[in-house]
């Protein structure tokens, strides 16, 4: 009787503990994702109280900084939205966020009264192979209205520059457009690798009328933007010394930063993309300060990861401590929504390390629900990257083919599926203890 008692006193304490970490994971997100850090992005200054926001919680869970502090600043430059965008169509005001939105790189357009709207396809203009979706049509002056899906099978021929928005845009305008409305069945709203030199805008197909797409129509929109504007941000890095390898490392990793806000009523919480890999490494980050490895562990929080692996780019080239101390990397991004278990990024170039993985999830309380692990070879889509090819092995772990809307204000917490951020976890924290116990 007394054993049975004890046991149940055990695993009441466990579920109790799991219960506990669980509940700060979701207070971590509910803050990440609240309008309070207005999708932290670069316009409002979201992502500096998300910064914040993270080194407060390094602190509190026993975490050292690197050096003098827990940041590494930098600069780059940044397109913004300043302001509400409007946009209305015979009359109708199209919600922004829901209805559409503008392409962020644009240039700050206003314009109100009676356009010419004409179709152009999806707008595929390539000369050189036989393609021109203009061909008897007369865009000059005129709101091109275009396909933001591309026909399948592309056409033969078409150059891979040439499918992209950017292109297309800019097409448009050589043909002497006013603007381009893309008509899109799903909006995600994210940067520009460079400017367009007319506005663009993305319309949900449910808020375009069913009649008269084309001729003359009652338009009205306004767009401010701010081009190319310099930004200071910063990294968030932290470390636990090792108990017995204190000069190698784990580097444990998650971008911070998310797509931002339309003005002051608008924003994208990015409660998957990716407060949820930030969660995620500040669980780790509590979880192995109570219980540390024989290596040193060390956590960043990256920003700049949605103008192009920015903050990890800086951070390969500037680390705290030698490339050649890193032993492995877990990058965290998008772990809380998925259909079909979990992908390893870099599982493909690591098969080793790729086995413990799979080994790891059969350990664990939650570990079992993680589902298939599948693999792939190293690609340039999430901070793992800048790392992978300087020569730190790495997986970036997600959850795959998950349901969460993607740079949507839809991606808020109330949807997200914390079994397989768990699962995730679990996962993470047996392979970085399996692994530590190796050579």
């Amino acid at each position: 009787m007394r054993r049975i008692l004890l046991l149940a006193l055990v695993l009441m304490a466990h579920t109790a503990n799991a219960q506990s970490w669980l509940d700060a994971a979701m207070r971590d997100v509910d803050t990440l994702a609240s309008p309070v850090m207005a999708g932290r992005g670069y316009e409002g200054d979201g992502h500096l109280r998300a910064a914040a926001y993270i080194e407060s919680a390094f602190r509190e869970a026993g975490l050292q900084p690197t050096g003098a502090g827990y940041r590494q600043p930098f600069t780059f430059t940044v397109d913004l939205v300043r302001g509400t965008p409007e946009l209305h169509l015979n009359g109708r005001s199209i919600p922004p966020g829901r209805g559409f939105l503008p392409i962020a790189s644009s240039p700050s357009a206003s314009y109100a009264g009676d356009a010419r709207l004409v179709r152009a396809g999806a707008g595929l203009y390539a000369p050189e192979a036989g393609i021109n979706d203009y061909a008897g049509v007369d865009a000059a002056g005129a709101i091109v209205v275009l396909e933001e899906a591309l026909p399948t099978p592309a056409p033969e021929g078409m150059p891979p520059a040439a499918r992209t928005l950017l292109y297309r845009v800019e097409a448009a305008a050589a043909m002497g457009a006013r603007a381009v409305f893309f008509l899109s069945e799903t909006l995600s709203h994210g940067p520009f690798p460079q400017n367009t030199s007319i506005p663009g805008f993305l319309i949900q197909r449910g808020y375009w009328p069913e009649v008269g797409i084309e001729g003359s129509r009652d338009v009205a929109y306004t767009l401010t933007t701010a081009q190319d504007v310099p930004t200071e941000t910063h990294n968030v890095v932290a470390f636990l010394p090792g108990t017995e390898l204190p000069d190698r490392y784990l580097l444990v990793t998650a971008h911070f930063d998310h797509v931002g806000q339309l003005g002051p009523q608008v924003y994208f919480p990015g409660a998957n993309d990716n407060a949820s890999g930030v969660a995620m490494i500040l669980s780790l980050a509590r979880h192995f300060a109570r219980e540390p490895l024989r290596r040193s562990l060390l956590f960043v929080a990256f920003s700049g990861e949605e103008q192009g692996l920015i903050g990890s780019r800086v951070m390969a080239a500037e680390p705290p401590v030698p490339l050649t101390s890193i032993d492995f990397l877990l990058n965290m991004d998008m772990v809380a929504s998925g259909q079909d278990g979990v992908m390893a990024v870099g599982g493909a170039d690591f098969p080793d390390a790729f086995a413990l993985l799979t080994a790891s999830a059969s350990t664990g309380d939650a570990s079992g629900n993680v589902g298939r692990i599948g693999k792939r070879p190293n690609a340039p889509n999430s901070d793992h990257y800048p790392f992978l090819m300087a020569g730190v092995p790495g997986f970036f772990l997600y959850t795959n083919r998950g349901t969460q809307p993607y740079h949507s204000v839809d991606d808020v917490p109330e949807t997200l599926e914390w079994d397989d951020f768990e699962a995730v976890f679990e996962l993470s924290r047996a392979f970085l203890r399996r692994f530590d116990a190796g050579d």
